[in-house]
C-alpha cells in the first residue's frame, strides 16, 4: 500500500530530475540545428537584409541611412545569441571613410556593427546597429550577447 502511494510522487521527481538534468543538452542541439539553417537563410538573403537596414534606418534617421549607404560593408558574419531573448543574430561589420572634419588620429568612429535577427523561422533587418564597435569587439565585451561558433559546412 506504501509503494502505491510513493510510487507516483517518486517516479514525478526522477522525471523532473531527468528533464532539469537533460534540459541544457537538448536546447543546446537544438539550437545548434536552428542556427545552421538560419546561417543558409541568412547567406541567401543578404543582399535583400542589407537592403531592408538601410530602409529601416532611414525611417528613423535619413542622414545615417546615406551615412550607411556610403559605408563598405565587411563580407565576415560573427554569429551570436542573445543571452536573454535566445535570438540568433548575425552581426556585420562596416567601415566608413574619413571626411574633412573627421579627426584622422581616432579610427574608432570610422567602424559600426549592424544587428539582424533570427525570429519565427526569418531573418528581420530593423536598422538596430552598434556604433564605433566592430562585431567581434561586440561579441568580447558585451555580456548580453555569447557567441555562437558556427561549423564549416561539409561538402557532399
Amino acid at each position: 500500500m506504501g509503494w502505491m502511494i510513493w510510487g507516483p510522487g517518486v517516479l514525478l521527481v526522477c522525471l523532473a530530475a531527468s528533464w532539469m538534468v537533460l534540459r541544457g543538452p537538448v536546447r543546446h542541439f537544438i539550437e545548434e540545428a536552428h542556427a545552421e539553417r538560419a546561417r543558409e537563410l541568412f547567406r541567401q538573403r543578404r543582399e535583400w537584409l542589407e537592403a531592408d537596414f538601410l530602409g529601416a534606418l532611414g525611417r528613423t534617421s535619413p542622414t545615417e541611412r546615406v551615412r550607411w549607404e556610403e559605408a563598405h560593408w565587411h563580407d565576415e558574419i560573427h554569429w551570436a545569441r542573445d543571452r536573454q531573448t535566445r535570438k540568433l543574430l548575425a552581426l556585420i561589420g562596416v567601415h566608413f571613410d574619413s571626411t574633412l572634419f573627421d579627426d584622422l588620429s581616432d579610427t574608432s568612429t570610422h567602424h559600426a556593427t549592424a544587428l539582424f535577427e533570427f525570429r519565427g523561422g526569418r531573418w528581420y533587418a530593423e536598422g538596430k546597429r552598434l556604433d564605433e564597435i566592430r562585431p567581434d569587439e561586440v561579441v568580447r565585451r558585451n555580456q548580453r550577447f555569447e557567441p555562437v561558433v558556427m561549423h564549416p559546412r561539409r561538402v557532399s
